[in-house]
């Protein structure tokens, strides 16, 4: 059996998420990915700049040296500091850590995994330095 009715669709404008704070919020931290994908093109170009040769390393060096691209990856760890700082307040509300018949509270893993990436970024600046 099939019916004549026809299903009501709701009329989405283009600035459907301008309406909200939350949905403006949302759509920032979805654009993170875009900087995302810059530093990591930018990244795979120091890798052949490096494989590259000595010339090649100086342009790349001189490429991050432009005030332009210097801006853009400030942009970028801004952005990625804003998508880390979501993302482990996200964390906890996935986790369901029970200690002595209670519900752990989602500071302890959000501050623990703020210390492993203070640690872990130590580490890398340390063997970068040496």
């Amino acid at each position: 059996m099939k019916t004549q009715r026809k299903p009501y669709v709701r009329a989405m404008t283009p600035s459907w998420w301008q309406k909200l704070g939350f949905y403006r919020f949302y759509m920032l931290r979805e654009g993170t990915s875009v900087l995302a994908v810059w530093f990591s093109i930018v990244l795979l170009y120091g890798v052949f700049a490096l494989k590259g040769g000595a010339d090649n390393r100086a342009n790349f060096v001189g490429f991050l040296q432009n005030p332009l691209v210097l801006l853009i990856h400030v942009v970028a760890l801004l952005a990625a500091i804003l998508h880390t700082k979501t993302w482990f307040d996200l964390a906890p509300k996935a986790a369901n850590i029970v200690i002595n018949s209670e519900r752990m509270g989602p500071m302890p893993i959000v501050i623990g995994l703020w210390a492993v990436t203070l640690v872990v970024s130590v580490i890398i600046l340390a063997v970068a330095l040496m």
